[in-house]
């Protein structure tokens, strides 16, 4: 099979096996509104043949924004918003999928404003903020949270939504070692670290229907000293793939501090991963080349493979691999 050929991921059939991984443009109102020059982005990646976008990441709450002038979903005024975004990009029979997000600690574009939560009440290295330890009222409000907006991801016309829980957000921190320090049933064990991915699944799950496709991105690994190592990480998207998602994107902590000259950095992953569950594994990080996922699609499960940076440098970065 060529990787320019058709093929699915999961329910989803694309016209290739590429990716354009979620990438934040700061291009949206302040308010979180898609732009005339957010939606000149997509067109310009469908219009280049990428075979799947993922958006960047979305923020789900009023309350809190990670990022400045970043896509929302937090209210239902956006699914008129998003529909001629989607119309426009399935004119090039290319599929849409939405990236939500809950921020944290790692990150707050007002943060003077922002409600700002956590697992634990824990300063962040890099951004030196502490967050609130939330109450379990607070984290099933999230839990509905994902869920809503994961409604209107599918009422605005997106064909799949996908879970952030990787780069330091709130249920990448749920799953961390790291930031988890609670002694409740929401933390501790690697079961116990999981619950909120569940749950915010489940919840999503029971909104968008059944046949819906749900995906997740994922750290294999914190990259730190007593982090979240690849076994937890397996661990857990073997409970997803049980569960019922249907692909699993596959990143690390630390994908930002890598080498501009090193390659495929969470390969051993996802191959094992690939191993592991039965649904879709979309390899992302430091693939630059067609010789880079030939070695990884010729030798493993894995044959979806996404990319960020290149994009930035240039949308025709597909048409520039055959």
């Amino acid at each position: 099979m060529n990787l320019f050929d058709k093929t699915q991921i999961g329910s989803l059939d694309v016209k290739n096996h590429f990716l354009r991984s979620a990438t934040y443009e700061g291009k949206a109102t302040k308010e979180g509104f898609p732009t005339e020059a957010t939606k000149s982005i997509y067109r310009n990646l469908a219009l280049c043949g990428v075979g799947t976008i993922i958006t960047s990441y979305t923020y789900i709450t009023e309350y809190e924004q990670p990022d400045k002038h970043q896509l929302g979903i937090y209210n239902d005024s956006f699914v008129e918003a998003y529909r001629d975004l989607t119309d426009t990009v399935h004119t090039y029979d290319t599929q849409i999928v939405m990236q939500i997000v809950h921020g944290s600690s790692l990150s707050q574009g007002y943060p003077e404003r922002a409600k700002i939560l956590g697992p634990s009440a824990i300063v962040h290295p890099a951004s030196g903020i502490t967050p609130q330890e939330m109450t379990k009222d607070e984290i099933q409000d999230v839990v509905r949270s994902f869920a809503d907006a994961a409604g209107r991801v599918k009422a605005a016309g997106f064909d799949g939504v996908q879970l952030h829980c990787a780069h330091g957000y709130l249920l990448a921190q749920f799953i961390s070692p790291l930031f988890n320090q609670r002694t409740d049933e929401y933390g501790g064990s690697v079961q116990n670290r999981l619950r909120i991915l569940l749950e915010v699944y489940e919840a999503v799950r029971k909104n968008v229907g059944k046949d819906y496709p749900v995906w997740v991105k994922m750290n294999s690994s914190d990259e730190v000293p007593n982090g979240l190592e690849i076994e937890d990480f397996l661990k857990i998207s073997v409970q997803l793939a049980q569960a019922g998602i249907d692909a699993i994107e596959v990143s690390g902590d630390q994908w930002s501090k890598h080498k501009a000259n090193e390659r495929l950095y969470y390969k051993e992953a996802a191959i094992k991963l690939s191993e592991a569950v039965d649904i879709p594994v979309i390899l992302t990080g430091g693939i630059r080349t067609i010789a880079d996922m030939k070695q990884v699609y010729q030798n493993s499960k894995v044959n979806l493979f996404g990319f960020a940076r290149p994009f930035l440098k240039n949308p025709a970065f597909i048409q520039s691999l055959s």
